[in-house]
């Protein structure tokens, strides 16, 4: 299964061993591999960047699914502590 979701977890992995390869990649690819994607995004402003609908659903991952993630970054500017209007996106590949 290819899943999308703004929250990563630990929950999402079952009790046995799995390898997880991750990658940053660009947004461009991010959007084009999660069209058909099972959606849990609770972002309300990540869900519409993604064109998603606002949904959080539990899942668990297993050999073979592939999750993109996507994240705000946070950061300081100086000294004072700031949002950025800048996004990460991921891929991770379960195998």
């Amino acid at each position: 299964m290819i899943y999308v979701t703004d929250n990563f977890s630990a929950q999402m992995f079952p009790n046995e061993e799995l390898i997880v390869n991750t990658r940053t990649i660009k947004k461009s690819k991010f959007l084009k591999n999660t069209k058909d994607a099972v959606s849990s995004i609770s972002s309300r402003r990540i869900a519409k960047l993604l064109h998603k609908p606002v949904k959080k659903e539990e899942f668990q991952l297993t050999h073979g699914d592939i999750i993109y993630v996507v994240t705000s970054k946070f950061g300081r500017n100086k000294s004072d502590y700031k949002k950025e209007n800048k996004f990460r996106f991921e891929e991770f590949i379960v195998s």
